[in-house]
């Protein structure tokens, strides 16, 4: 749904000229989902993902309703290997089409005055929108202190 983005097809991105080397995990919080993300991580704080950088975690919900305490628990485990983390509730419409029927978000499209009921086939909701423009924001911070760290004089 974030249109910067891309699915790197389970291989870590950045090794290619132009390629963006920045990752944001995306798991279901479910042991099996959160399990993959930290296995995950721990390759990539081995030193096996390449030139990338793990920029943070982004868990989706994997039912409607609480999470339970043990997912809750892993997921600040593995999250705290990753950085920043965000959440994507439980959108009972989204298992109903393929991903590329989803709405698209992409950076500036502007956030909605307040928080209301959407349809989520429709428009991107919120918490999607305010987790894009996180990403970014983070993904600017980066590129702004190594450019900075490149104008540096020896």
């Amino acid at each position: 749904m974030l249109a910067p983005a891309a699915d790197s097809s389970r291989r870590w991105p950045g090794v290619f000229e132009r390629e963006s080397p920045f990752v944001v995990l995306v798991a279901r919080e479910t042991i099996a989902g959160l399990t993959r993300a930290h296995d995950l991580l721990r390759q990539h704080h081995f030193g096996f993902g390449g030139p990338s950088e793990v920029i943070g975690l982004v868990t989706v919900a994997a039912r409607p309703g609480r999470i339970p305490p043990e997912i809750r628990r892993y997921r600040e485990v593995v999250g705290s290997l990753a950085g920043p983390m965000w959440q994507v509730p439980w959108y009972e419409e989204w298992t109903l089409v393929e991903p590329e029927q989803l709405p698209t978000w992409s950076p500036g499209d502007p956030m909605p005055e307040k928080k209301r009921k959407i349809d989520p086939l429709e428009e991107v909701p919120l918490e999607v929108r305010e987790l894009g423009t996180d990403i970014v924001a983070v993904v600017r911070e980066k590129l702004d202190a190594s450019s900075s760290f490149d104008e540096e004089e020896p």
